[in-house]
């Protein structure tokens, strides 16, 4: 009660008094993520139904009609299937430029990224403009499919809610993969495809305290969308039976066809992506351009490949189209959404991968019935659902999952031998031409890794630029010995002296190396050295642009503590110093944010926990638990340079007056290291790997 008598929860929001209703919940933490999986699943659920809706708002809209069908494509005057793509990216474009970045693309890579890099932290506009851009650019006519954006959906709500309830970073994961599994059984009204969607691809792990959750809000979602949209199968299944074991030759050879397909679209798709972001265009218009594309190949004679092509999956599984068609729809296909999610539009990548699949099927059987005409099924419809399958595994490396979305989307086991056979061939296969799944190629590029337990590499994720200092000691070629040892003497910020032309353009640098080479005889030679004679001549630089990993790995090759930073347009023009202390220093800062986004849990490593960056053959820079053997003793006493062959660039531990929080220290001789502290190293990787197991 309130001092006035009243009742003082009555006037609190009802949201809040849900959220502190439901940390009380009794039975503790497996009640609670059931709970939560729950209304996630409800989330997703209605989300996927309102994102169809909106879809169909915006092609009612555009051409007049909720789902345009292929032959009211066609019946369009050319202009306007040209127009109306590039109205979709004229409406995308300030959405994604201005309001949320995120939400361009394919949508995935992002939710994977948040969970590995962020700890599954996702900004809530994120949801809402992938809702607007998404529906805009399907709508519209763009090449992409639903389920990417519904799983950015699912997962962007479920982290927000995550974040209501100011969870740990391991359940506000549970929560993203719950969202993300949400998605997809929705989208695809497959249930169990949604949990290993989320499990295989989002997650990485099939740890137990994952699945009860993600199973709940996958069912949820499902009844949801039966409920509002049907249960029937997304596509029929076509007569089919195995007429002898040879015929699994044929579909052997469609795994390999299905690899390079999903390659050559992965390939694509980055390289868009990447020429995209380069060029020197507004960023707002760029999607308008990839609907000048879309346009173009739809107003002359393939508007086959606007939106999300359910319609012509279908088609080519009931083996309406001729080979050259066939064969035109794959390469027509991979430009078009490589065109709209390259150039900043916004969608799946799953629903595009299974119409090439159904496409490359189909050639397969044209190929299989010339060779061996009595053995294959007498159309094209069960090469063409294996391929489905087969292309979507080696795109993205989840071949668990292709087999199963297909297997429910249909509804019918009697492919499943093919299936399964094509889908892991294609997946060992593609692995084999190209390292990265279309989901993490764009990770990479970014300097995230991730393996099973989402290992990231820091120093790829940050700039030169990011680290770099203005200052830097630069000296002419001709200036003699004994004033060149006085300018170095002078700072002692900087450990290296850049040796400059007359026209201030980098010749080579004097450091410490070049130094103790003429130390002892310096009154002998003072009259007769200058710089240029002591200088290095063969000086390693850097671009404000390139990663400190590059920077690491000079340091390593050049047993350098300091290098120029050069200007991009002229390499030999100084404009800046990069020092390996800053770089520690980037590198453990940013292990700490990432640690903090995280949330609650330990910001030190666990111990023996070793967090690895390779930078030259044989030579590593890694962050290590303290061994219990260095504890209490000082770095001079334990000389590990020397000792060792080791460097320690940064220590961090808990600060003694604000133990949740975590403190980088840069290391000192008089240094005594702590119990809990740790140590990020550089040196020879098997020291490194030894230093870490004691």
């Amino acid at each position: 009660m309130s001092p006035d008598g009243s009742d003082s929860t009555r006037s609190e929001p009802l949201l809040k008094r849900l959220v502190r209703t439901l940390r009380g919940f009794p039975s503790r933490e497996y009640s609670f993520n059931i709970l939560i999986g729950l209304v996630i699943g409800v989330i997703g659920g209605y989300g996927a139904v309102g994102f169809r809706l909106a879809i169909q708002a915006v092609g009612l809209a555009g051409y007049g009609i909720a789902d345009p069908a292929f032959d009211y494509l066609v019946s369009l005057p050319w202009y306007w299937r040209f127009a109306i793509p590039v109205a979709g990216g004229l409406i995308v474009g300030p959405i994604v430029t201005f309001l949320a970045a995120e939400v361009k693309g394919h949508g995935v890579p992002e939710v994977m990224g948040a969970v590995a890099v962020r700890g599954g932290i996702i900004r809530w506009p994120v949801a809402l403009a992938k809702v607007v851009a998404s529906a805009v650019t399907i709508g519209s006519g763009g090449s992409a499919g639903r389920e990417g954006p519904i799983v950015q959906i699912g997962s962007g709500a479920a982290s927000v809610l995550g974040q209501l309830f100011k969870v740990s970073a391991r359940k506000m994961k549970t929560f993203v993969g719950c969202g993300a599994a949400a998605g997809i059984a929705a989208t695809f009204n497959a249930p169990v495809a949604g949990m290993l969607f989320s499990l295989e691809v989002i997650l990485g792990n099939f740890a137990v305290s994952n699945i009860s959750p993600i199973i709940v809000a996958s069912v949820t979602a499902t009844a949801i969308s039966r409920m509002m949209l049907g249960n029937q199968p997304a596509f029929a299944v076509p007569e089919y039976t195995l007429s002898s074991p040879i015929e699994l030759v044929h579909y052997a050879v469609l795994g390999f066809a299905a690899a390079f397909v999903a390659v050559a679209f992965t390939k694509t798709l980055a390289t868009s992506e990447r020429l995209f972001d380069g060029w020197k265009f507004p960023n707002w218009l760029k999607p308008a351009v990839g609907g000048m594309i879309i346009g173009a190949l739809g107003a002359f004679g393939l508007p086959h490949v606007y939106g999300v092509g359910y319609e012509i999956i279908e088609t080519a599984l009931l083996g309406g189209f001729p080979l050259g068609l066939m064969f035109a729809l794959i390469a027509a296909k991979i430009i078009a959404t490589s065109a709209t999610l390259g150039s900043g539009g916004s969608g799946g990548i799953l629903a595009p991968s299974l119409f090439l699949g159904s496409v490359t099927g189909g050639v397969i059987w044209y190929g299989a019935k010339f060779v061996t005409p009595e053995l294959v099924a007498a159309t094209p419809g069960p090469y063409a659902l294996v391929g489905m399958a087969a292309v979507v595994a080696a795109a993205t490396r989840a071949p668990l999952q292709a087999i199963l979305i297909l297997f429910e989307l249909t509804g019918g086991y009697e492919v499943i031998l093919p299936l399964m056979l094509s889908s892991i061939l294609a997946t060992i296969f593609g692995n084999r031409l190209m390292t990265d799944s279309i989901y993490t190629v764009k990770l990479t590029a970014k300097g995230i890794k991730l393996g099973q337990v989402g290992e990231v590499d820091v120093l790829k994720g940050i700039q030169v630029r990011e680290v770099m200092r203005p200052e830097f000691i630069a000296v002419p070629d001709n200036m003699r010995l004994r004033p060149l040892l006085d300018r170095i003497s002078e700072s002692a910020e900087h450990s290296t002296v850049f040796v400059v032309d007359r026209d201030e353009r980098l010749v080579g640098h004097v450091s410490f190396h070049e130094l103790r080479q003429i130390l002892f005889d310096v009154e002998a030679l003072e009259p007769v050295l200058v710089a240029a004679d002591i200088a290095e001549l063969t000086p390693a630089s850097v671009t404000p642009k390139e990663t400190l990993d590059v920077v690491m790995r000079m340091f390593a090759e050049r047993n350098l503590d300091e290098l120029p930073v050069v200007d991009p347009s002229e390499p030999r023009r100084i404009i800046g110093s990069i020092h390996r202390d800053d770089v520690a220093i980037a590198y453990s800062d940013e292990i700490i944010k990432r640690d903090l986004a995280g949330s609650l849990t330990s910001s030190i490593h666990a111990a023996h926990k070793l967090q690895q960056s390779h930078l030259a053959p044989g030579y590593s820079m890694a962050e290590i638990e303290l061994p219990v053997a260095f504890a209490g003793r000082d770095l001079r006493t334990l000389d590990l340079r020397n000792t060792e062959g080791i460097e320690v660039l940064v220590v961090r531990r808990r600060h003694p007056e604000h133990p949740g929080t975590v403190e980088s220290v840069i290391p000192s001789a008089d240094l005594v290291l702590r119990h809990g502290d740790v140590l990020l190293i550089s040196g020879p990787q098997e020291i490194v790997q030894r230093l870490a197991n004691a």
